[in-house]
């Protein structure tokens, strides 16, 4: 193993495994990202606008900045081996960690950029976008990697607690006074943060090669379930929780009978993966949020929300394991139950954002209701029949 080619072999690696999934979902679903993506920027455009002048822009801005950097992993590209095959040679990797947080840093920048060029006007609105901003922008990206780089020296639940409110605070703090112009608290803040990461940095320490694994592993899960919406996943963890009473419910809901089988397994399923259930309930959240912020284009969301759902939960069809088709149940009863399932669940969400719209509008609107149920018995019937594959 030659050290000083091990970085950019590991990340020659990740990039060849991503290009693999990355060059089927661009070709499967390229258009679609790029159409849904163009309505999104639409309307929250829209909601932008219609913004009380009350309410600072600067702040609403700061909290998006604040938000996408401290989802940051650092990239190390590290495996589990690695805790017993390069701990003996951690003096010598001191360039290939610092390789590390120079691409953790690359890929915040980029991020950013990409945010500042997707919603220009609404930068427009608070600060002129010069360079000498940019060059703000580009120390608290910093500052958000240093202040990442240094949880895996807290000892305890508390420290790691505080430390994180500290970064949030401070991210937010130091993007607000940018974008309002106040250069001297900017200035200020940058100094006594400044100070507090020199307390960190100043001692000599030893790397928690487990925080870094477990660091490396937790930005793989997010590119492997970003990846998941569109295509399956072999290689995805899973985690569970039984969901006592929602299990009760559905008990009581599905008869008792062989024909009934799979409907029960499959909505067991749905229910108890946290990957589909919390996905389920955040695209019904936004879904209220969107028709109550934007309610002339309550029925377009509706249906984007409807149609990501449906799209989302169909790779649930594969996570049955291989013992349970011994059951003597034919294929084309087992397909009818899983599309059973997902009709079930739209029809669920379609009447929560219904009644949302409902409430804020203070008027039913029958047509709308009629939309909803035809495009979802059609994009079930049609659309999610034509993906079912069972084995």
């Amino acid at each position: 193993m030659d050290i000083k080619t091990l970085w950019g072999s590991r990340l020659q690696e990740f990039y060849r495994k991503m290009y693999k999934y990355y060059s089927i979902i661009g070709a499967s679903v390229l258009y679609f990202f790029l159409i849904i993506s163009s309505i999104l920027i639409y309307y929250f455009h829209l909601f932008i606008n219609s913004v009380s002048p009350q309410i600072s822009v600067e702040v609403i801005l700061s909290l998006f900045v604040t938000f996408l950097l401290t989802r940051t992993k650092i990239r190390t590209f590290m495996k589990s081996a690695d805790i017993i095959f390069l701990l003996p040679m951690e003096v010598k990797l001191q360039s290939y960690f610092l390789k590390s947080l120079l691409y953790s840093f690359v890929i915040d920048v980029i991020k950013l950029l990409c945010f500042i060029t997707i919603f220009l006007s609404l930068f427009l609105h608070t600060t002129n976008i010069n360079l000498f901003a940019l060059l703000l922008v580009v120390v608290i990206v910093a500052y958000n990697i240093l202040m990442k780089w240094v949880e895996q020296w807290l000892e305890s639940p508390v420290q790691l607690w505080l430390h994180r409110f500290i970064r949030f605070f401070s991210i937010f703090l130091l993007c607000y006074f940018m974008f309002s112009h106040e250069w001297v608290f900017e200035f200020i803040l940058l100094l006594i943060n400044f100070v507090y990461l020199i307390y960190f940095f100043g001692k000599k320490r030893t790397l928690n090669w487990q925080w870094l694994i477990d660091e490396e592993q937790g930005a793989l899960i997010r590119n492997f379930k970003f990846i998941n919406f569109f295509i399956d996943v072999p290689t995805l963890k899973r985690s569970f929780r039984s969901r006592r009473w929602l299990t009760i419910i559905l008990k009581s809901c599905i008869p008792y009978s062989q024909s009934h089988t799979f409907l029960y397994l499959y909505s067991h399923l749905f229910i108890r993966y946290n990957d589909y259930f919390y996905l389920y309930l955040r695209l019904t959240l936004i879904g209220i949020f969107a028709n109550y912020a934007i309610p002339t284009g309550a029925l377009i969301f509706t249906i984007l929300i409807l149609f990501m759902t449906g799209f989302q939960v169909i790779p649930l069809q594969h996570e049955m394991k291989e013992t349970v088709f011994l059951y003597p149940i034919s294929k084309s009863q087992r397909k009818d139950s899983f599309l059973k399932v997902v009709m079930s669940l739209l029809y669920v969400q379609f009447f929560i954002l219904y009644f949302a719209m409902f409430i804020h509008t203070s008027t039913i609107k029958i047509y709308y209701l009629v939309i909803g149920i035809l495009f979802i018995y059609v994009f079930v019937n049609i659309f999610v029949s034509k993906r079912v594959n069972l084995r």
